[in-house]
């Protein structure tokens, strides 16, 4: 027994050797033109299928649902209330008695669709797909102007593919999901922090708020990291959705809106976070008990680690996303676009280890979507090992962004690229 641990002490070693001599592989592959148009060709083609699939029946995604959410706020009727709900549906799908695909999202999504209703589905959908792919844009353009990603070339251009159009990013475009237009308050929110407008970035941070469980530990990070403008403008925010929102549905609605999430919300199994994977195993009640665990572990890991983090305002917010996502009790394939930022990010650092990352969610995907029906998901484990490398980097404060650069400065740094 005493002759085996040395084997056993070495396997992680091993381990860590294997996977680093194929990030610098793949990060070698990638920087070559070829290989990377090939996948920027292949990505944008699954996404744009993707896309073109809703576009043919969009009565039949989620774009129905925020279209049902609409209709109710317009005719001034209860948003949260099944009965307003199924009648607004029947009236758009032209079916009485179908089944109903309820509206769950933050109510002020109902509003921002109103201006959908006057137009025909399909019309109302490429709308919607022209409004991503300008959001989808702007995101690239920051991502590899602001960020960085540029100087990376090919490689860089390899990374941007496998994120916000990568596998699991497409189906914000076949089920008209809204994390595609979400991703640009985060990475231009990103952006002002770095090149200190910190209370204007806070603000553009808040409208995450409208998908509360994708930034819900991103405050906390904030916070104990000491970005106090942040803070601020991120609360001023929230304040200012709460109160459209209360606004809209009235202290009642909220009640009403927990019990329908509570009563016609997906399964907590079906979450492509770590609580889901516990609850895949345990039941939900084993799954809400360890979102609520983990957040609390993380927040006291932030704080362990405030000096580590204080003066890095873009590895705060990717750490706050990444552990957002990592522990909500409901986060979906869709969610995972929000990832974009802190693999740019961590591209800073080690470009290898940000295309491998990338690489492994689509891969994890792949295999969730196709072998594993019931049970833990792999996107949890991706999303695991992305937690990992982001908080490994905290040690290296090379790539810490300058304490004040002009707002016209480059936030990107010098970086490897492990080929």
């Amino acid at each position: 027994m005493q002759g085996s641990s040395p084997d056993r002490s070495r396997l992680p070693d091993e381990l860590r050797r294997v996977a680093g001599e194929f990030a610098d592989r793949l990060a070698g592959a990638l920087s070559r033109p070829l290989v990377a148009l090939v996948v920027v060709v292949a990505m944008v083609a699954v996404s744009v299928a993707f896309a073109v699939h809703g576009l043919r029946t969009p009565l039949r995604t989620d774009y129905v649902a925020l279209l049902t959410g609409a209709r109710v706020v317009g005719q001034g009727g209860c948003l949260y209330c099944l009965g307003a709900q199924a009648h607004a549906q029947a009236a758009l799908v032209g079916v009485q008695g179908a089944p109903l695909d309820a509206f769950l999202e933050t109510p002020l999504w109902a509003l921002a669709y109103r201006s959908l209703l006057g137009l025909p589905p399909s019309a109302g959908f490429a709308v919607f797909l022209a409004l991503s792919a300008v959001c989808l844009a702007a995101t690239g353009h920051l991502l590899w102007r602001r960020l960085g990603l540029a100087a990376h070339g090919a490689a860089g251009a390899a990374l941007l593919a496998l994120t916000l159009v990568s596998l699991p990013a497409a189906w914000n475009y076949q089920l008209g999901q809204i994390d595609g237009v979400l991703v640009l308050p985060l990475v231009g929110g990103a952006v002002l922090l770095a090149t200190n407008r910190r209370f204007a970035g806070g603000i553009l941070l808040s409208l995450l708020l409208l998908k509360p469980q994708t930034v819900w530990l991103l405050p906390v990070a904030l916070l104990v990291a000491g970005e106090w403008e942040a803070v601020a403008g991120m609360a001023l925010g929230g304040v200012c959705l709460a109160g459209a929102s209360l606004w809209l549905i009235g202290t009642s609605g909220v009640g009403q809106w927990l019990a329908l999430l509570g009563s016609r919300g997906p399964a907590l199994s079906t979450s492509d976070g770590l609580p889901g994977a516990i609850a895949s195993l345990g039941g939900n009640g084993a799954g809400f008990v360890a979102a609520a665990t983990l957040g609390l572990v993380a927040c006291g890991w932030l704080w362990w680690h405030r000096r580590s983090l204080a003066g890095r305002p873009l590895e705060v917010v990717v750490l706050g996303v990444a552990c957002s996502l990592l522990f909500a009790p409901h986060v979906y394939v869709y969610d995972m676009i929000l990832v974009t930022l802190p693999l740019a990010v961590m591209a800073r650092r080690s470009l290898a280890a940000a295309l491998a990352a990338a690489l492994l969610l689509n891969a994890a995907y792949l295999v969730d979507t196709y072998f594993i029906y019931e049970g833990p998901h792999l996107e949890a484990l991706a999303l695991c090992v992305i937690v990992a490398l982001l908080a490994a980097g905290l040690g290296d404060r090379s790539t810490a962004s300058v304490a004040r650069p002009a707002p016209a400065q480059v936030v990107a740094s010098s970086t490897t690229t492990g080929a």
